[in-house]
């Protein structure tokens, strides 16, 4: 007969896995468990997704990490790591440990640097709150302590596909209410520190619904059942104005980032177990013309008349509005862009793979 003192103290174990924690280190997970975890998780996304082969667009978004990490007071982590990732899907993930991803469907979405840099801020906050880590103690409860066992032993293969799995699967849903409008609130705060529009972050989410009623392809945290899209927009509104008015935001040069964007292939495969056969199509950047409309762009400069919702959505604009002359405007175009700017990337090393007991 198993003592009442083991029972109580399995119990209490049970409790203090399955109990939502709070901001700061997780139960049973060290944060050099995190590391690893991400690290470990960093191989599965590059193998899943592939590392998008443009090397002044890797070096961009991670620029723009780096700085809006580099004024956080307390990083967590000494280093965090910003990758693009082939896919055309609409998406931003983090992993435990400071991996943050930008799939480059998302970044066609996108049309400013700040809205990168609230996104980017936004998924940073998954990491500092360790999102990540507390949903997979929520979600394999009692399993949690074989966790090391999975990362440190390649045999371990079981072990390691339900941390895995626990893991995505949240990655994918999102972390529901309180997670995503912390992330929202962080991410706004931390790029208005650094000089960015926080309302940008605002601008994205319209646009983004917009677009995914149009494609329907849904952003990762749209797919939570709470906070909806219009919930996050209203405290957006509220966020924004507050942080406006406690930091200098500098207005800042929108064609600069829509000019990077030229080349970027757009649509196509999702992930790498993506058989299907898409016709190749990249982003082209136009300059608006005096007398310009949507309509007019898409009948003489795509030759299709019915591309004019398209452009619109694309470039964030309401369809009955009038481009500004001067501005550029993203456009698709069908075929392959020719740019020499590969970059080859693998995922980080293990710094203890190799080494005996590993």
């Amino acid at each position: 007969m198993t003592p009442p003192y083991i029972k109580r103290t399995f119990f209490l174990l049970i409790f203090l896995i399955l109990a939502p924690a709070g901001v700061g280190a997780v139960p049973f997970i060290s944060e050099e468990t995190e590391l690893s975890l991400g690290r470990k998780a960093d191989r599965q996304v590059v193998q899943q997704y592939g590392i998008y082969q443009d090397k002044e667009l890797q070096l961009y978004v991670d620029r723009i990490g780096q700085k809006l990490v580099d004024q956080l007071s307390d990083k967590v982590y000494r280093r965090f790591f910003f990758k693009l990732v082939d896919s055309s899907d609409i998406n931003a993930f983090a992993l435990p440990g400071g991996y943050i991803y930008v799939t480059r469907g998302l970044l066609a979405t996108l049309n400013s640097e700040s809205e990168l840099a609230n996104v980017l801020g936004h998924e940073i906050g998954h990491v500092i709150f360790h999102h990540g880590a507390k949903s997979i103690v929520r979600s394999i409860g009692s399993q949690i302590l074989s966790i090391g066992a999975a990362i440190a032993n390649p045999k371990n293969a079981g072990q390691w596909l339900v941390v895995s799995s626990a893991m995505f699967q949240q990655i994918n849903m999102g972390y529901g209410r309180e997670a995503e409008l912390e992330s929202d609130a962080q991410g706004m705060m931390n790029s208005a520190m650094v000089g960015y529009d926080p309302s940008s972050m605002v601008d994205f989410l319209r646009n983004l619904r917009r677009h995914e009623i149009m494609s329907g392809q849904a952003y990762h945290s749209f797919q939570a059942t709470h906070p909806d899209t219009k919930e996050r927009i209203i405290k957006g509104d509220i966020l924004s104005s507050s942080f406006n008015k406690k930091y200098k935001v500098v207005k800042e040069d929108r064609n600069l980032y829509i000019a990077r964007l030229k080349g970027l292939n757009f649509g196509g495969r999702r992930h790498a177990e993506d058989t299907k056969t898409y016709d190749p199509q990249y982003i082209d950047v136009y300059t608006v013309r005096p007398g310009d409309t949507f309509q007019s762009i898409a009948r003489d400069v795509l030759g299709d008349p019915k591309a004019d919702l398209d452009i619109s959505v694309l470039n964030g604009r309401k369809e009955n509005s009038t481009p500004v002359p001067g501005e550029m405007l993203k456009l698709i175009r069908k075929g392959t862009y020719k740019k020499e700017k590969a970059l080859r990337l693998a995922p980080e090393k293990d710094p203890n793979e190799g080494h005996p007991g590993s």
